[in-house]
């Protein structure tokens, strides 16, 4: 009797937690459905833009990996950033045909980057970087977000030296 009782529990078991259904009658499972009995629903045609030309004016964003399409390298030792602290930013493209500095970093926790112009002259341009530290002891978040920060110079770099400096 008690073999018949523990075959009828374990049997009961199978049935619940097997996935398989029991018929109306006899207790018989019935097989899971084939695959040309599944459907799935129809999916629509992707949609395309009303019109094929590019929006225009300026892009709405720039790549966070490697140099942005259109912008360029300065020429080999036209930056001077011996005057910034270990850890600040010095990753630099040209961007509107020189006339934008586009200073490249990545910030960190409660980290703040920010790049400004400073003085210019017909044989240098000044760029001033600040990096605001959070205060000893707050709680910041451990991320790294990678930030391109975009300079407008009044006149573009061409030959002139690039010139990085701390900011307060």
């Amino acid at each position: 009797m008690k073999v018949l009782g523990v075959s009828a529990v374990l049997l009961g078991a199978a049935a619940c937690g097997g996935g398989a259904t029991p018929t109306g009658t006899g207790g018989a499972a019935s097989a899971p459905p084939s695959t040309s009995q599944i459907t799935t629903p129809p999916v629509p045609p992707p949609t395309t833009p009303s019109s094929a030309e590019p929006p225009s004016g300026p892009p709405q964003s720039r790549p966070t990996q490697g140099t942005p399409p259109g912008d360029t390298a300065p020429a080999a030792g036209q930056i001077d950033a011996s005057a910034l602290p270990g850890g600040y930013p010095h990753d630099v493209t040209l961007a509107q045909g020189g006339k934008v500095v586009v200073i490249h970093a990545d910030e960190a926790g409660c980290d703040h980057i920010m790049a400004a112009a400073g003085e210019e002259t017909a044989q240098r341009a000044v760029v001033v970087v600040t990096v605001t530290k959070a205060p000893r002891g707050q709680m910041c978040p451990m991320h790294v977000r990678e930030v391109s920060l975009p300079v407008p110079l009044a006149e573009p770099l061409g030959g002139r030296k690039l010139v990085l400096e701390p900011g307060s």
